[in-house]
């Protein structure tokens, strides 16, 4: 037994020491697995519980002879000599190479057994990007996951994006911010979803055309990654014409004909009837009067409110912002629009401070 310990012992030790030859290429951040110590409020007690949970991360990682070079896209890479126990400091934090092959490379941070970091290889070509390739245009993004071909980002100035979702059964259009940032020859688009409090990160890979191929990883709530590769497309923005037409074609009063998609919230028990109208006036203006009668708790309730402010078509024609006369501003999506219908994806209210997603129907 003790041989074969001796043995194993030797095999790790050769294979640290070839560490730095045989570990070389591009790799990026796949993602972080770490165990978090939350509270269990289950049981008559609290007790602290061990919980795995994953983040995305970011970065590039250049392997080359003993030296490794990571890129935080944050400040200027950072250079390190790895040592023969395969360890090296990254901002004075020790970082252990505990293992790769082809398909991934293992780090953990401060020898923390409880942390690694996964990287994934990376192939890009050398781009050449600025903010202004991005800045008042719309792209649609190219993918299998519908949350994402589903998305379409508006980048209105050189720090505002709208991201305009349209599922089969509700859409919203949410405000965010992005920034183009690079370090070296390698660029990442990041985006910050400010009302779905989500973020994306781009690996930008290859252009042409207007069409970039991307890199990104999707998470929801702490689950696994899923790892995707996504075509940016440059769709363009409407023609002064047809800006002009669609503008034209949502002037005038809107009422109320159906929620599209089913209404679901634990507020209420059921709706009893609806009167909701929105009508555009030509000089920028609109009028708002919402009344519904539903029964919560065996009882029937009604709302109604009135609402006064200005609205505006944004440049992709895709979405309305309206700003009430209190400041509240708000995105409002169109799903469908033609000479007699229109279907938006709104906030829909049904009391002072509660409201539901929804998308609803209506007709001139």
């Amino acid at each position: 037994m003790r041989r074969i310990l001796q043995l194993l012992l030797s095999l790790i030790l050769i294979t640290f020491r070839i560490y730095g030859q045989e570990l070389s290429g591009t790799w990026k951040v796949a993602y972080i697995r770490s165990m978090e110590e939350v509270v269990s409020i289950d049981s008559s007690e609290d007790s602290i519980e061990t919980m795995e949970s994953f983040s995305t991360g970011t970065g590039i990682v250049e392997f080359f002879g003993n030296i490794v070079k990571f890129h935080n896209f944050k400040e200027k890479p950072n250079k390190a000599r790895i040592k023969k126990e395969g360890l090296f400091k990254l901002k004075g934090e020790n970082v252990k190479i505990e293992s790769f092959n082809k398909d991934s490379v293992i780090l953990r941070p401060n020898e923390d057994k409880r942390t690694y970091i996964v990287l994934k290889p990376f192939i890009s070509e050398e781009l050449k990007l600025s903010p202004s390739d991005f800045t008042d245009t719309e792209w649609q993004i190219e993918s299998e996951v519908s949350s994402l071909s589903s998305l379409k980002l508006h980048f209105s100035d050189s720090s505002t994006v709208t991201l305009n979702y349209q599922g089969e059964e509700y859409g919203y259009a949410n405000y965010g911010e992005w920034r183009l940032v690079n370090s070296g020859n390698y660029y990442g688009l990041y985006i910050v979803d400010r009302e779905a409090l989500k973020e994306y990160f781009f690996y930008l890979r290859y252009e042409s055309n207007d069409r970039v191929k991307a890199e990104v990883a999707l998470q929801e709530w702490s689950r696994f990654p899923e790892e995707l590769i996504v075509t940016l497309v440059n769709t363009g923005l409407p023609s002064k014409e047809d800006f002009k037409n669609r503008e034209t074609q949502l002037v005038g009063k809107w009422s109320f004909s159906r929620f599209v998609n089913k209404v679901e919230t634990l507020s209420f028990d059921s709706i009893l009837s609806v009167n909701f109208s929105i009508q555009f006036m030509n000089n920028g203006c609109y009028v708002s009067n919402n009344y519904i009668r539903f029964i919560r708790d065996k009882q029937e309730n009604d709302f109604s409110s009135i609402e006064e402010g200005t609205w505006k078509l944004a440049k992709n024609g895709s979405y309305l912002i309206i700003k009430n006369n209190s400041g509240w501003e708000e995105y409002l999506s169109i799903k469908n629009l033609n000479q007699g219908n229109l279907t938006l994806d709104l906030n829909y209210r049904y009391s002072d401070r509660a409201r539901f997603s929804s998308r609803i129907e209506f007709e001139k």
